[in-house]
């Protein structure tokens, strides 16, 4: 029952939302050009006909079965990954989290995951990017619990997938490799081989993609390095997208950008800490997954071409809103455990991130929409 009416809660305003149809940006036109190019011509081009190589090859593949009625395909595919998303995370909550009623609230907090239904308002790669993340999970969470060779195939190929999505699948990959060294080490001492092909077929795939990308880029993807003052608009980026989560604040500007500098520095040094207190070692894993790929986009937004501001972030963080959640959820139960009245708490937090969903699904759907058609090509594609 609660899992039906957190899926009509998410599913009613994302279809609210997106009912004039899907927002664009510059890099939605270059997916929806590379998926027009790849089901005509079988190969993924740039509005100007050069080789599409600055996002993973996925996504417009994905696109190119519904190019004839972009609305509506976008609209499925997207609003089919929150429901799989919400479906994965919720799914991991009754297994990991002990007490039913933290339980009921962490379902309800996904349901209201205003990340999820601001990038699945767009034509962006994102909503199934955390689809395959959260499928992800489930099935190396199945297999190292019950040594299950179908799961560590289906975690192999979603795993291989997830960087071919979203570049920054390669950070996930890593955080979760390392949690599983220092959550699970028995595990990995019984099954290192597997475990090393599994981390081996992931790690070439996106490397041939990589490798593939650089030579047919016109110009280097990292060009630039912002410094300490990028690195410090950075941090504080971050921390105001993640503290605007759990609690309503300003915007991050002059002189408090500094404040959330510190509050991410604390936030992700308590979230590892909190996360090693609990005994399920999904949840160690997890918390270090977050802080690493956390720390290597941050890391990768100030040295590379990618546009950095807090609204990006939210695209970026979008993907760990479910493990966040997952995280304090358990650390919760250890203090509802003591004082019932901290469930009571929860269910009155959730109205801020209900009335913040709610918000934000009126501001997508005023928002003006683009037409969906790419620019012709003019030009021949890059050798």
């Amino acid at each position: 029952m609660i899992g039906l009416l957190a899926a009509g809660w998410l599913l009613g305003l994302f279809a609210y939302a997106y009912w004039p149809g899907p927002g664009t940006t510059s890099d939605s036109r270059y997916y929806i050009s590379a998926a027009r190019s790849f089901a005509a011509q079988g190969r993924l081009l740039n509005p100007d006909g050069s080789a599409y190589c600055w996002w993973g090859p996925l996504y417009p593949v994905l696109l190119a079965p519904g190019v004839g009625h972009l609305k509506n395909w976008v609209g499925v595919l997207n609003g089919l990954s929150l429901l799989g998303c919400l479906g994965a995370w919720s799914w991991l909550g009754w297994q990991v989290v002990p007490k039913r009623a933290v339980t009921v609230v962490f379902t309800l907090a996904l349901a209201c995951a205003t990340p999820w239904l601001a990038t699945a308002k767009f034509v962006w790669s994102e909503p199934v990017f955390g689809l395959l993340f959260g499928l992800y999970v489930v099935s190396l969470h199945q297999y190292l619990q019950h040594n299950g060779p179908r799961w560590l195939l289906a975690a192999t190929v979603l795993g291989v997938l997830l960087p071919l999505q979203r570049t920054s699948g390669l950070f996930l990959l890593v955080g979760m490799g390392l949690g599983l060294l220092l959550a699970y080490p028995n595990a990995w001492k019984r099954r290192r081989p597997a475990l090393l092909l599994h981390g081996a077929a992931c790690g070439l795939a996106a490397l041939a993609w990589l490798i593939y990308a650089r030579i047919v880029a016109p110009y280097p993807e990292f060009y630039r390095n912002k410094g300490w003052q990028g690195m410090r608009e950075a941090l504080a980026d971050y921390g105001y997208v993640l503290v605007r989560w759990m609690v309503p604040v300003h915007q991050a500007e002059w002189p408090k950008h500094w404040v959330f500098l510190v509050l991410l520095l604390g936030a992700l040094a308590g979230l590892l800490y909190l996360g090693w207190q609990q005994s399920h070692r999904l949840v160690r894993q997890l918390s270090v997954a977050v802080v690493v790929y956390l720390l290597i986009h941050i890391a990768t937004t100030v040295a590379s071409r990618s546009a950095g501001n807090v609204y990006d972030v939210e695209r970026y963080c979008a993907v760990v809103y479910g493990p966040v959640l997952l995280v304090l959820a358990t650390v919760v139960c250890g203090v509802a455990a003591r004082r019932r009245w901290v469930v009571w708490l929860l269910a009155l937090w959730l109205v801020y991130p209900a009335a913040r969903m709610i918000r934000v699904a009126h501001f997508c759907r005023m928002r003006p929409v683009q037409p969906l058609e790419a620019p012709h090509q003019t030009s021949r594609p890059a050798p």
